[in-house]
């Protein structure tokens, strides 16, 4: 029961903010500088580890990143180059990040978003992913999700790694673009 509650104001609260954003125009392309916004499930520190050596390929080439990662639970004292959102940052009831970190990150205008949390499909990843002024969104496919807010889906199977997730996609996008 509190979960349908749960659903219900989280499903109105993205309903309310995609109504107030305006469709933004694809400006991303694979071969040119692009500016990349990468959500991550921070739980583990072997993907933390992942994204931050993506984050920084991605440097290498000339790109801007701004990482933001989602704690499933209390955050100890781990360092981490990126910013972080746990479960205390949600609002009780509709679990919508409700901080000044999220609401910046989702301001921003990136060329590209990526979802890189593969393994589970946090709500808070997934409300920040459709609310987003991205232009082009790219994220793991979810068969158990009727609806998801990527132009772009991966399906990363049950036993992809992360590093292997990631290695996918850039082939994915060279044939793309």
């Amino acid at each position: 029961m509190l979960e349908a509650i749960r659903t219900y104001f989280f499903e109105r609260a993205k309903k309310k903010r995609l109504k107030a954003s305006s469709g933004t125009p694809v400006a991303f392309h694979l071969d040119r500088k692009n500016h990349y916004g990468l959500l991550t499930d921070a739980t583990s520190a072997d993907d933390r580890t992942i994204v931050n050596s993506f984050a920084e390929d991605l440097r290498k080439k000339g790109n801007r990143v701004k990482i933001l990662g989602f704690f499933n639970g209390k955050m100890e004292t781990i360092s981490t180059p990126f910013d972080i959102i746990t479960t205390n940052d949600l609002n009780k009831v509709s679990q919508v990040p409700k901080t000044e970190m999220a609401e910046d990150f989702m301001s921003q205008a990136f060329d590209v978003l990526i979802n890189l949390s593969i393994k589970e499909n946090h709500r808070p990843l997934d409300f920040i992913s459709s609310v987003s002024k991205a232009s082009f969104r790219i994220g793991p496919w979810y068969a158990q999700q009727q609806t998801n807010p990527y132009d772009l889906c991966i399906d990363a199977g049950n036993s992809a790694t992360l590093k292997e997730w990631i290695s996918e996609l850039m082939h994915t996008l060279q044939k793309i673009y």
